[in-house]
């Protein structure tokens, strides 16, 4: 579970850097610049540490996928900006996409007990195959 709330707090960070730069160029600079140099580091260092745990595609994916779509609504619902009926659904499949890699399970790594059986059989059948060649 830490691993996740540091992915949560990772893309929350960057959302709030992204939302500071937009900021800084129409408000205050030093404020806004400030912000968001703190707030993006603290998300590498947040990225970085849910890395350990959770599958790289799988947290970037989320990271970037997450942090996207919450920045087009910070910008529609704060800035004003208007997201085409496109835009809008390119980001629905994003996030259709981002579901799927997040929560497919794929299938399961085989032991070592299943892959020696596995060898096993093998070996018996080229066994077999050089009996019956000869």
């Amino acid at each position: 579970m830490y691993y996740w709330v540091m992915l949560a707090l990772a893309v929350l960070a960057e959302v709030i850097s992204t939302v500071s730069m937009k900021y800084a160029i129409s408000n205050s600079p030093w404020l806004g610049y400030l912000v968001m140099a703190v707030m993006i580091s603290f998300s590498f260092y947040a990225f970085s540490r849910a890395v350990v745990h959770i599958p790289l595609a799988v947290s970037y994916a989320v990271w970037e996928g997450l942090g996207l779509f919450l920045i087009g609504v910070v910008g529609v619902l704060f800035f004003g900006e208007y997201l085409s009926v496109g835009e809008m659904l390119a980001i629905a499949l994003m996030m259709f996409g981002l579901l799927l890699v997040t929560f497919d399970k794929g299938a399961k790594p085989k032991d070592e007990a299943d892959e020696a059986d596995e060898a096993d059989e093998a070996d018996e059948a080229i066994e077999i195959a050089a009996k019956v060649a000869l």
